[in-house]
């Protein structure tokens, strides 16, 4: 079993299969490694909104989002401490977060995007952690759908 050096992981999460699949192997490895398990969710709040207006989105996606983490988290027989943020972006709000709970590794869930022209791209909160984050940053990119047609 993989053991982690890591005894604080934060696991932003959204509603992307990626996202869960991600958070569920954080699980097993904070089980395995004894870690402490934290899930952040963050609103991106438009710039017509102020910041500090509870910016509540039409059914309050991120609260569905940890609930069904946290039932995740029990199947897992693991504990989480999951929180909702607002900020203008997820990126700089989960570093500086990461870096604020003094967490020893970052484990992003990544959907597999596709662009036309062959390239595939990251998005920009990936990106952005990848660059700035200052603990450890593991990117879980989920397998590449099949069919995928081969240039042949």
């Amino acid at each position: 079993n993989m053991r982690l050096n890591g005894k604080r992981i934060l696991v932003p999460v959204d509603d992307s299969p990626a996202s869960e699949e991600a958070f569920r192997w954080a699980c097993q490895m904070a089980r395995h490694s004894k870690a402490e398990l934290h899930a952040v969710y963050v609103t991106e709040v438009p710039m017509e909104f102020s910041l500090s207006t509870e910016f509540v989105q039409e059914d309050n996606k991120g609260e569905h989002v940890l609930a069904r983490l946290e039932a995740v988290a029990e199947e897992e027989k693991c504990k989480v401490h999951a929180q909702l943020l607002q900020a203008r972006y997820a990126g700089p709000a989960i570093a500086l977060e990461a870096e604020d709970r003094q967490m020893e590794m970052i484990i992003l869930g990544v959907p597999y995007r596709h662009r036309l022209g062959g390239s595939s791209t990251l998005g920009s909160t990936p990106t952005y952690l990848l660059e700035h984050a200052t603990c450890l940053v593991v990117l879980w990119r989920e397998r590449i759908p099949a069919p995928v047609f081969s240039r042949g």
